[in-house]
């Protein structure tokens, strides 16, 4: 049985099919890397019911949804109730039915395993393109489990993550990138007791428009988008930035990166309310370092829930001021929601990024900042700014990740979203505080509270503080 037949014959039950396969948050994190816009275009190829171009048409795009089965089209037309804004094509991924450059996002979700050409699909995707458009694919690793071949009628056992990034950068894509979804497909075998779970990868790739998109710019959408379900997902409590590919927590000085408690001291975490505590995705407790005074001007860098905010907002007590900054929209929905409950004034909460601070001259008494400035790209605009916002004489306390040595990694968005990759060497990093113009920088390795050796080419959690000159 082809494909196409499989499709057409299992049409009717397909959404319930589909729905035992894999869950909403692997479309929702899709539609956050492509940075979804309402009034674009997008493609959906191999729409199957709808799944794909639902979540598109609740966030304000207008769909061309495309597939080989005209009864899947015809299921999602009755479905969906057949909305405006939805335009349904027969066609194959390897011979889309749409003009060159006619879209602003293409989507194909659990597809590419069931074309025959990969890689001459993935080309077809990226033609209809415009430049600047992005392409999503999420899709199954490579697996063994023989009945989802025969049975489900997959052509491909999944896929190596390495082939699927060359075939993005062989369309013209730039800015090709794979990682995890953190997401699994599962399924069982109608003649066996067999059960399969494959992990999902999110491939994504942008159209070189004529300036072109600059790498710091497809960090920045990974990390948004990364921290952004988090924000969403009723499960933050157990998410951390040290958070890794195998789900296990990371290396962070020995504290388990997910632990509010073992950061803080208890007298700190009094009274805040749970939904604050739970998001806190730090590695350390840069309010405590900070010694913050009654009266001081306190900026957070990547504020993310507002627990550091909430903390210092009582230490600097109502003369005092302090201001989180975060790029992640769904962050800072989280942390302006909590204030308001929690009924605090002296805490504010603006969107921008660490790079190129919303904060004015000379204005800050303390900054602080807690496992945020290893996911910037650019950290010497991180302390550039820093230091441009910083009063005279004021001061930064961080705690982050950074290197003992150089990391064998190559630079995938997963890992850097985890605060891996983008950890840089503890000399780097210092050497570029110093060269922003901090001085007094001290550095202190949080392995040596517990008496974990310290070797060579490893990851570790520090508390650093420096000075602005006065």
């Amino acid at each position: 049985m082809s494909s196409k037949s499989y499709f057409d014959q299992v049409a009717a039950q397909w959404d319930d099919m589909r729905q035992g396969f894999f869950s909403p948050s692997v479309r929702e994190r899709a539609l956050d890397m492509a940075q979804v816009q309402p009034g674009q275009v997008a493609a959906d190829i191999g729409a199957g019911t709808g799944f794909v171009t639902e979540g598109l048409i609740a966030r304000g795009l207008h769909v061309i949804a495309v597939d080989q089965s005209a009864a899947m089209l015809d299921e999602m037309r009755q479905r969906l109730n057949d909305p405006a804004g939805v335009e349904y094509r027969a066609g194959e991924a390897e011979r889309l039915p749409l003009e060159d450059e006619s879209v602003d996002y293409v989507f194909a979700n659990m597809y590419l395993h069931h074309v025959e050409r990969p890689a001459q699909a993935i080309a077809e995707m990226a033609r209809i393109l415009k430049p600047g458009g992005r392409l999503v694919i999420t899709d199954l690793d490579a697996h063994t489990f023989e009945f989802l071949l025969t049975e489900h009628h997959d052509r491909w056992p999944g896929f190596q993550r390495d082939d699927v990034r060359g075939w993005l950068a062989e369309a013209g894509l730039s800015n090709a990138a794979v990682f995890d979804t953190t997401d699994t497909c599962c399924a069982n075998s109608a003649c066996n007791t067999q059960q399969a779970s494959v992990s999902i990868f999110l491939a994504i790739g942008t159209k070189t428009s004529a300036a072109g998109e600059q790498p710091e710019n497809v960090i920045h959408r990974a990390v948004q988008a990364h921290y952004g379900a988090i924000a969403r997902s009723a499960s933050s409590g157990v998410s951390s930035c040290c958070k890794v590919d195998n789900g296990q927590p990371s290396d962070c000085g020995g504290a388990v990166c997910c632990d509010t408690a073992s950061f803080y001291d208890a007298s700190l975490l009094a009274d805040l309310p749970a939904d604050v505590t739970n998001l806190s995705l730090g590695c350390g407790d840069p309010v405590t370092i900070a010694s913050l005074q009654p009266g001081e001007v306190v900026l957070d860098l990547g504020s993310g829930g507002g627990i550091d905010c909430f903390m210092a907002a009582r230490q600097v007590g109502p003369s005092g001021h302090v201001i989180g900054v975060d790029m992640t929209p769904d962050m800072l929905d989280k942390a302006n929601a909590a204030k308001a409950r929690m009924g605090v004034t002296n805490v504010e909460f603006r969107a921008g990024q660490i790079e190129a601070l919303p904060v004015e001259d000379n204005s800050i008494d303390v900054i602080m900042s807690n496992c945020v400035i290893n996911l910037s790209p650019d950290k010497a605009a991180v302390f550039r700014e820093s230091f441009r916002v910083l009063k005279p004489g004021g001061r930064i306390a961080i705690s982050d990740i950074v290197t003992q040595g150089g990391l064998p990694m190559a630079p995938d968005l997963q890992s850097w979203a985890a605060c891996v990759a983008g950890a840089i060497d503890v000399n780097d990093y210092t050497g570029l505080m110093r060269a922003a113009g901090f001085e007094q920088i001290e550095v202190v390795d949080k392995r040596a509270d517990n008496g974990t050796s310290i070797t060579p080419a490893s990851i570790f959690s520090a508390r650093i503080v420096a000075h602005k000159p006065a």
